[in-house]
């Protein structure tokens, strides 16, 4: 028989999953962001299914003599735009729905496989595991980078979160093949995520970095097979130049986006040459400060003697942070992600501390800043252009990324403990611990 508070929980974990159903059944009918993020992947499955590979970078170019449905950057891989043909089949609105279905699906498995791995994580009590259901239902209503999709018409975002999600399991479970193919296929999709693969090709270990390569190697082989060369040379030239642009707050939720305002809004750009220097030198101070930090966790990480589980746990988790601390651009739908690094740490700091318990709070707190039509209504009553209102809006918007570094330094020490729990030992594979893996 359920106790009282156990089956209070669960009827919460009831009414949050309701909610959570309600809202994307209201998102995948609502007719919003037809020419949005929608259209970038409409007209580039369009384009390729009519002939027009050579136009997928050239987002004003008709198709077949028709219209584009948008005017968004393409910034897939060639080989990726295969990937949307099917949507060309339809209308704009039905490949819409259906592409916002798809989104559905993705974020509903990624969450169920969190959910069933990080149990494991909970003390073996039904108050407690039932307690866990609650929290975990109502983390992901409230994380606002989940639901953005719906208000852009679709996007590739979930797709890529829950071939990561699959590959970081298979990673954990020292499945290299399955884990480098997870990764490589998640980068094809969206080169920006080859931050997180760098990270884990430099603390792999052999195997991984051995399957990776195959694993980018045949995929490269077969995109110049079918694609040609010349429009990977253009993908190539627009991946550089892309690496130079600047976004604002309204786009943008990096660490660096506050630099980013005051280059693109700050009297519409027109900086002194040297303000644009002492902006470049903060910047870059603070890149270097990121790729030193994540450095310093990983070899402090060696001295510990730990199992090989809870070692690539750690990785894949600093791996997707050095991706969202490090990139100069982070769109609210690429928040989804980091999920997967928040609901450990949530759990963790639950278990024993306070203090990371409010900050994690407070990082879910500011994941409100990700809703389109929040920002959208903010960018409608009041006009950013003064210094104190674009380092607000920056800090605002880059919050979630800003205490997530704070927590990193405040509480590694906490975080390094939690790999010492009995938990790794049950289900590590290895009949002695590992250090170096």
């Amino acid at each position: 028989m359920k106790s009282a508070p156990q089956q209070k929980y669960r009827y919460l974990t009831l009414l949050f999953t309701f909610f959570i159903l309600a809202g994307s059944l209201i998102g995948i009918v609502t007719p919003a962001g037809l020419g949005w993020d929608f259209a970038n992947f409409y007209d580039t499955g369009r384009r390729a299914a009519a002939g027009q590979v050579q136009d997928i970078y050239l987002p004003e170019t008709e198709i077949n003599g028709q219209p584009p449905q948008g005017k968004m950057q393409f910034w897939g891989t060639p080989i990726s735009a295969m990937f949307y043909v099917p949507l060309s089949y339809f209308s704009a609105r039905t490949a819409s729905i259906m592409f916002k279905i798809e989104n559905t699906l993705a974020i509903f498995v990624t969450l169920l496989l969190l959910y069933f791995y990080n149990r494991q994580f909970i003390p073996n009590d039904r108050i407690a595991q039932a307690k866990f259901g609650a929290l975990f239902s109502f983390l992901a209503l409230i994380y606002q980078p989940f639901w953005t999709v719906y208000r852009v018409g679709g996007q590739t975002t979930p797709t890529v979160m829950l071939l990561l999600t699959i590959g970081f399991l298979a990673y954990v479970a020292n499945k290299n093949f399955s884990a480098a193919l997870m990764a490589a296929l998640a980068i094809l999709i969206k080169p920006a995520m080859v931050w997180i693969v760098v990270v884990l090709a430099l603390v792999s270990g052999r195997d991984f970095f051995k399957y990776l390569m195959i694993n980018l190697m045949v995929l490269g082989v077969l995109s110049l097979l079918v694609m040609g060369w010349e429009i990977h040379l253009e993908f190539l030239q627009r991946m550089l130049k892309g690496l130079s642009k600047s976004f604002p707050w309204f786009y943008n939720s990096s660490l660096y986006v506050t630099f980013d305002n005051f280059r693109v809004l700050y009297h519409a750009g027109d900086l002194s040459g040297w303000q644009q220097l002492i902006l470049k030198i903060l910047q870059g101070i603070l890149k270097l400060s990121v790729v030193a930090s994540i450095g310093y966790f990983i070899l402090q990480a060696r001295k510990f003697n730990w199992q090989t589980t809870a070692r690539r746990h750690f990785h894949f988790l600093i791996a997707l942070s050095f991706f969202f601390l490090f990139s100069q651009t982070i769109w609210e739908h690429y928040l989804s992600i980091l999920f997967i690094v928040l609901i450990y740490l949530t759990i963790i700091s639950l278990n024993n501390n306070r203090d990371a318990t409010i900050l994690i709070g407070a990082i879910f707190f500011f994941s409100l800043g990700q809703n389109l039509i929040l920002i959208n209504l903010l960018r409608r009553h009041f006009e950013f252009a003064t210094v104190p209102k674009l380092l607000l809006a920056g800090l605002f918007k880059s919050a979630p990324l800003i205490l997530l570094y704070i927590f990193w330094w405040k509480f590694r020490k906490h975080i390094y403990q939690a790999y010492h729990s009995p938990v790794w030992h049950s289900q590590s594979q290895d009949k002695k611990p590992n250090s170096q893996n």
